[in-house]
């Protein structure tokens, strides 16, 4: 090559390159000055056409270019057309990653949209159209990416999936999100989509969640029921898991369905704590009242566990139930909310119990409550009174509870009865009752042992009755309780108690040695209970040697008046009738009255002269 032309193209060359480094550095300036200054109004309008899709509107405030393949836009607003309010979405920045040359791969030239610091309003991205009206959304498909966005309440810390848009649905998929309320933060994976021809989203979630995060999400879609329920759990480490399957009407009242499996740890229920509880969940909505159900559903607790359904009403305001169990009857009327009177806060239970439990109550009145429990359990205790075993059925229907089949061992003895209770109305405070009791063959030791635990006389006998009671319960409803029953006790020791600790003294002054003779006996008595006090027109105690016949009356408040007259011998034979024949006359002298009470009895005669008190020693010469 002629030196010439050699040096012509050295020239040339160094034009090229020279200008090929001029227009990158202007490309760079340009990029540059377009990252920090922003598109001009023109070319910004003209990107802004490109992103439009027909259904909603984008403005943005700044438009700024990236030196890479970043679209930058900032303060953003996203409006769906035909819908008068705020915008849909609000953001502090969007970032639009664009590849040029995605089309030639038949993709879309946004591949991914980033948004941050942004709100969310779902009920402002549908709009109102006519029953036969088809939207159609495009067709358009990205990486979508969300970064301290709130929805409805809640924030969501970060998102990540894939958006795809068709002719009338939009799809999420491939989601991974975390959401976040009042310090709590939970995780979620799945998909969801919305079909502008029906107004559904439905999708599919496995989330570990704390309810409450998601609360302001569920009150904008008028699901206040459920927001109640979940108001009733408390989580002390673990959020609940649970992989679901829901369809939400989109339009106001429209449908709900939720259907999958819940799982939860370290948890309580309206303060009742489960180490563990495993459910299978529905819960439909129309017209916003919500109904819940956990069949089958699993409670775990270190005291026992419970099996088998739990359907919560809202529209009803009723809990229907079929389960059992061994839990707690004070956490199961606890958690269901009702049996709130406190005579049945004095029953305590220490030993095993078996549980079966169906039917219907009501939790915010007794209105429609209808339920049967079947009891079974072993050492428990009514206030301070042990029982080794017992048995029941119990019928809640509205405000009456029937207690029946009653069987219990108590006292080394057994008891039979049955009881009926009428609970006040909302406001009240008064719960009537109606009460059949009878008890054989108790230990009337033990028995003793309970009721007069400072007494270390060992008492000994066998005690059976009857008692039939009806009034209402509380304090100051004393003169309500009406009722009678009978008492009677073998080989006791009556004269033991305290009660007859006077007597016993008057007696052994009157007759010396006496006091050994007055510890073998029996005892009978039938008595009335009215206006706040028992009363009996007949007593009856009888020993080996002395008996006793009297009447009287002991009140609520322990005071005490009754008479007694002590005869000779039993009344079982003859010779003891033929004896109280004779000594009628000297009878007469041992007729005795009782007065204060029952902590501190004062036992006097009532026919013995000033002068033989005195010679006895029972009453001081007043010289």
């Amino acid at each position: 090559m002629k030196p010439g032309i050699r040096n012509a193209l050295h020239v040339w060359e160094r034009i090229f390159f020279r200008t090929l480094t001029g227009l990158l550095c202007l490309l760079i300036l340009v990029g540059i000055y377009l990252s920090h200054v922003g598109l001009p109004w023109q070319m910004g309008n003209a990107l802004m056409r490109r992103i439009d899709t027909g259904v909603f509107a984008v403005e943005a405030e700044t438009i700024r270019m990236g030196l890479i393949r970043g679209v930058r836009l900032e303060a953003v607003s996203v409006y769906r057309r035909s819908r008068v309010g705020p915008p849909a979405v609000e953001a502090e920045e969007v970032t639009l990653w664009i590849d040029p040359l995605a089309f030639l791969r038949g993709m879309s030239t946004v591949q991914r949209v980033e948004v941050m610091d942004g709100e969310i309003r779902p009920e402002f991205m549908s709009a109102h159209r006519e029953p036969d009206e088809t939207v159609t959304l495009g067709a358009y498909q990205t990486e979508l990416m969300l970064t301290r966005c709130r929805i409805q309440g809640t924030m969501i810390e970060a998102l990540q999936g894939r958006l795809k848009l068709s002719e009338t649905t939009v799809r999420l998929f491939d989601i991974r999100t975390t959401l976040s309320r009042d310090g709590l933060s939970g995780t979620a994976a799945g998909h969801v989509q919305y079909d502008s021809r029906t107004t559904m989203v439905e999708g599919q979630a496995e989330a570990a969640m704390y309810p409450s995060i998601v609360e302001p999400i569920l009150t904008a879609w008028d699901l206040n029921g459920l927001v109640r329920l979940f108001q009733r759990f408390a989580f002390d480490d673990k959020p609940p898991t649970t992989s679901l399957t829901f369809k939400v009407g989109a339009g106001e009242g429209g449908a709900v369905v939720f259907d999958g499996d819940v799982h939860l740890k370290a948890a309580r229920y309206r303060g009742v704590p489960v180490l563990q509880a495993d459910a299978a969940l529905n819960v439909t909505s129309s017209n916003a009242p919500v109904v819940v159900t956990l069949d089958p559903l699993t409670v775990v607790r270190r005291d026992g566990s419970m099996q088998g359904k739990l359907i919560i009403d809202r529209g009803q305001t009723n809990i229907c139930f079929d389960a059992h169990g061994s839990l707690n009857p004070h956490l199961v009327r606890q958690s269901i909310g009702v049996l709130s009177d406190p005579f049945w806060d004095r029953w305590r239970f220490e030993g095993p119990v078996e549980i079966k439990a169906r039917g219907v109550a009501g939790y915010e009145a007794l209105k429609g409550t209808d339920f049967t429990i079947d009891f079974v359990g072993r050492d428990l205790y009514y206030t301070n009174h042990p029982l080794e075993f017992c048995s029941l059925s119990m019928h809640m229907l509205d405000e009456s509870v029937t207690l029946s089949s009653v069987r219990a061992g108590a006292y080394g003895g057994e008891m039979t009865g049955g009881a009926t209770f009428a609970l006040p109305a909302q406001g009240a405070s008064n719960t009537a009752f109606d009460v059949s009791l009878c008890v054989t063959n108790v230990n009337f030791e033990r028995v003793s042992a309970v009721l007069i635990p400072e007494d270390n006389q060992a008492y000994r006998g066998r005690l059976s009755g009857c008692l039939a009671l009806c009034g209402m319960l509380g304090e100051g409803n004393g003169d309500t309780i009406r009722g009678d029953g009978a008492i009677t006790i073998d080989d006791g020791r009556v004269f033991m108690l305290p009660v007859f600790g006077g007597l016993s003294e008057i007696m052994t002054r009157i007759i010396p040695g006496l006091d050994f003779v007055l510890r073998q006996s029996d005892a009978s008595a039938a008595f009335r209970v009215e206006e706040s006090r028992v009363a009996s027109k007949e007593i009856k105690i009888n020993g080996s040697v002395l008996s006793l016949k009297g009447y009287g009356q002991c009140g609520f408040d322990k005071a005490v008046d009754f008479h007694a007259q002590v005869k000779l011998m039993k009344d079982n034979n003859m010779v003891a009738k033929l004896v109280r024949v004779v000594t009628f006359p000297l009878s007469k002298l041992f007729e005795f009255r009782v007065r204060g009470t029952l902590d501190e009895p004062r036992w006097y005669p009532e026919n013995f002269s000033k002068d033989l008190l005195e010679k006895i020693g029972l009453k001081r010469s007043s010289q």
